[in-house]
């Protein structure tokens, strides 16, 4: 089970290389042949969608390395057993988000697949396609630290944390 998740890992991570390589490509494409004289009607929008789907292939990094923003200044001086009452609560949430990501993602897809976009030849379902992965994966993931939390385990950071130290 290691190995298909630290497989899946390094898909998503080559994806996210794929993706900003590309981004940078069509940028630099769009800047180049604007400087020329004769803009190339798709670089924009290739950009606009290249971009949002960057943003949720980095999410679902973040999330399964534990890479988010944390605030704990007031969860930090809570007794321990709020500690983990208030971890779960918190993952309870991101589960919640991304089932209703995943759904609603879904359903985005559905009702936009025969929208053509404006200058490129496909759908505009495309830009929405990366939603309801990154909402399964990340609550998923959620699901695992929300269980994590009940058994009273410690955060994944701060578990690595903890090693380091």
């Amino acid at each position: 089970m290691r190995l298909l998740v630290r497989t899946v890992d390094r898909l998503v991570e080559a994806a996210a290389v794929v993706l900003l390589l590309s981004l940078l490509a069509a940028v630099v494409l769009g800047v180049v042949f604007r400087q020329l004289g004769d803009p190339l009607a798709w670089s924009d929008e290739a950009a606009q969608y290249l971009l949002v789907w960057t943003g949720f292939v980095g999410w679902v990094i973040g999330t399964r390395r534990n890479g988010h923003i944390r605030i704990d200044v007031f969860s930090s001086r809570l007794p321990i057993a709020l500690q983990r009452a208030l971890e779960v609560l918190t993952q309870a949430g991101v589960v919640a988000l991304g089932v209703g990501m995943a759904v609603h993602g879904y359903t985005l897809i559905g009702r936009t697949w025969d929208v053509e976009a404006v200058s490129l030849p496909v759908p505009t379902a495309i830009l929405y396609v990366p939603l309801p992965f990154a909402g399964a994966v990340v609550a998923l993931q959620a699901l695992a630290d929300l269980f994590d939390a009940l058994s009273g385990r410690p955060r994944r950071a701060q578990a690595s944390a903890e090693a380091l130290s």
